[in-house]
């Protein structure tokens, strides 16, 4: 996003666990989102330690509880608990 962009929206809000789907949610009210080609490198360590549909579960079940309105600060627990 530009800095335009994020300060248009008041930047990440302070919560504890999904600010970037808050932040996405946001910003999609100021335009629609585009797909960039560039390449990003992130830490695999959470896929390795828990396989692959465990990870995909889990973050589809937390993005489903943040969707129907639980607080981040419970979803934090979970999100960072050994399965």
């Amino acid at each position: 996003m530009t800095s335009q962009a994020f300060q248009a929206v008041a930047g990440f809000p302070d919560i504890a666990l999904m600010e970037d789907i808050a932040v996405s949610a946001s910003l999609k009210k100021l335009g629609k989102p585009c797909c960039l080609t560039a390449k990003i490198v992130t830490s695999a360590r959470r896929w390795q330690q828990h396989g692959i549909v465990k990870t995909i579960l889990l973050m589809w079940w937390l993005r489903l509880r943040y969707f129907f309105g639980t607080d981040p600060s419970d979803l934090v627990a979970r999100y960072y608990r050994r399965p």
